[in-house]
């Protein structure tokens, strides 16, 4: 790998050579010469402002190795296959992994065998980690939603504390932190909390002149929703709150011939990576979706976006609404309320904090589930299934769903989607004893052997393995496989990983007594609070009725328009109709004119005598 802190290669050169783009997007140079500086740097980028690109070139500038954390397995695995296709080693380090594969990949990434190393914040705080981390060859630390650090921030997670020890072990090393939505006192929080030597923060606009917002208030909200997708064409993604939701909304589309399927983390991860393929190429316009479908969507032709319900807080919004028109095209994003909206957000709000007797219930069934010791499972990732930890609770799933959340914000546990995850072999026994194996041992040794003709690079790290592949070469059943690799792990000559896609808990903590265990109260009021000032202003976001909207949005993050959008509802409302710009009608055109503008074009009629 070349390049040293002395000897850095030209970030357009990189640029051009790594991705073929030939200029940078707007402050992405700025904040990719502030990290090449060695400052110490905060970039605020819009969603689709490009984030990944500015820790990637000055990574890749000035050799070495980029640790990046991040809290998205889905993400971290997509980041590494673009780079490794790319042609730049890179490598991942997630909670489904075993302690063999963990090892491995810290090892490989000691001896400067990758340019950039994924890792999830719980990761840094395990002993096989803090044990390498001095042999890093760290030239730049990248943290990826780096609101999660802040508990001002709207998904704090407590194991984002785990960077200051990191930062404390390595000063030397720089820091960029990113995110696409933090307000001012959530940024000042992150410098603090990354032990900044001085507060640097770039930011992008958030503006998006391309993106006409537009609030509609009524009964139907299925009718608007299909006039919204007759009269805008292109590719469209429709959010939903419940899982339930996104199967009856793509069945209605579907029923009236828009192209439309449900995406939600509940269905098999082939199926949503199916799906995902299908829409991205075009071949399905409509996803309709809970926000489990967003993060590293690459694709920038979304024309518009539509909420059936407000989203929890504004942020979310602004990151869900800014997936349209990344291409810079003329886009919409539909926000459609009804009357029913602000009660169940309220109910939703007072469901997400369940009782304490109820959070140690949900701990305990899963401790009894997986069979945890006492004091046992740090660090370990376990499936988790909802629906069979209400059952032995007694408690609806959406009530164990949140406790587990609880015990998340608490620093209990960390959960993951589920994310696909392939069955993976490394051989962890030397040459020697395998060469005996495969010569000797009647019982194992053909699957080993089928195993090192079929697939290169076992003994080098984790291989990705097919077990009916296996079986029909051998003439086994693929249970048998199964069978002789999991005793061959046992054993401790392979490290193996049969094939998963389910959500994980990983315990951040030993196995604790349920019933002595504490949340920290004054913690839990602060987040509490936090989140009802969220809810507070996504409501009056959306019952306002007397300011722009991107206005009011853009004002949230701390950044001030010179002029009003021109084309939002409220906009359009205070035109009426007179003067109106042909992107502006463009914009009324889906749902029609607004009550207030038909008022005011009544009254223009009958002034001028019509």
């Amino acid at each position: 790998m070349s390049g040293t802190a002395h000897n850095v290669e030209d970030i357009h050169s990189v640029l051009q050579r790594v991705w073929g783009y030939q200029q940078f997007r707007p402050r992405q140079e700025e904040i990719i010469r502030a990290a090449l500086s060695g400052k110490d740097t905060l970039a605020l980028l819009p969603t689709g402002g490009g984030k990944s690109l500015c820790f990637q070139v000055p990574a890749l500038a000035m050799g070495g190795l980029c640790l990046v954390v991040s809290p998205l397995i889905a993400l971290m695995k997509d980041q590494v296959s673009r780079l490794k296709k790319l042609g730049v080693p890179a490598r991942a380090i997630i909670s489904t992994m075993t302690h063999a594969e963990i090892d491995n990949a810290l090892e490989s990434a000691a001896l400067g065998k990758y340019a950039f190393l994924y890792v999830s914040p719980e990761r840094l705080a395990s002993d096989l980690f803090r044990a390498r981390l001095p042999r890093l060859p760290l030239r730049l630390i990248a943290i990826d939603e780096a609101h999660c650090i802040s508990q001002w921030g709207y998904d704090f997670r407590p194991s984002y504390h785990n960077i200051g020890e990191v930062r404390k072990m390595r000063p030397e090393v720089p820091v960029l932190a990113l995110t696409a939505s933090a307000t001012e006192v959530v940024a000042k929080d992150i410098m603090e909390r990354l032990a900044f030597k001085a507060p640097h923060l770039i930011r992008g606009s958030f503006q998006r002149p391309e993106l006409t917002l537009w609030i509609s208030k009524g009964e139907d909200k299925q009718g608007r929703l299909l006039r919204v997708l007759r009269n805008v064409p292109g590719t469209a993604i429709v959010y939903v709150r419940e899982r339930r939701s996104t199967l009856r909304i793509a069945t209605l589309l579907q029923q009236h011939g828009v192209s439309a399927a449900a995406y939600h983390a509940g269905l098999p991860s082939e199926e949503r990576d199916r799906i995902q393929q299908e829409w991205t190429e075009g071949n399905l316009r409509c996803m309709v979706a809970t926000n489990a479908f967003g993060m590293g969507i690459d694709k920038a032709d979304v024309r518009v976006v539509v909420h059936l319900e407000p989203p929890p807080d504004l942020e979310s919004y602004y990151q869900e609404a800014g997936r349209a028109g990344r291409d810079g095209k003329t886009s919409f994003a539909f926000l459609l309320t009804g009357p029913g909206d602000r009660k169940k957000m309220e109910e939703r709000f007072v469901a997400s904090y369940p009782s304490l007797d109820h959070v140690r219930k949900v701990y305990q069934a899963f401790a009894d589930l997986h069979g945890i010791a006492m004091g046992s499972g740090l660090l370990e990732a376990y499936p988790v299934d909802t629906r069979a930890l209400a059952a032995r609770t007694g408690l609806p799933a959406l009530t164990v769903s949140h406790a587990l959340k609880a015990l998340e914000l608490d620093g209990k546990l960390s959960l993951s989607e589920g994310v696909r995850s392939p069955s993976r072999v490394l051989i962890i026994a030397d040459q020697r004893l395998i060469y005996g194996m495969r010569v000797n041992d009647d019982r194992n040794g053909p699957l080993l052997e089928s195993l090192l003709r079929t697939y290169g690079g076992l003994f080098e790290e984790p291989v990705l393995i097919d077990e009916i592949r296996l079986a029909k070469s051998l003439q086994w059943q693929s249970s048998t496989v199964v069978k002789r690799l999991t005793e061959m792990d046992q054993q401790r000559v392979l490290s193996y990983k049969q094939r998963s896609d389910s959500p994980t808990a990983t315990l951040l903590t030993p196995r604790a007594d349920a019933q002595r265990m504490v949340l920290d109260p004054a913690a839990l009021t602060h987040r509490k609070q936090r989140a009802l000032d969220r809810m507070k202003a996504i409501l009056d976001f959306v019952d306002g009725t007397d300011q722009c909207r991107s206005r009011t949005l853009i004002r949230y993050f701390g950044e001030e328009m010179e002029k009003d959008c021109g084309t939002c509802d409220i906009c359009q409302q205070r035109l009426s109709y007179k003067k109106v710009s042909s992107r502006a009608a463009t914009a009324a055109e889906p749902l029609g004119l607004s009550p207030g503008s038909m008022r005011a074009m009544r009254w223009e009629m009958d002034e001028d005598g019509i």
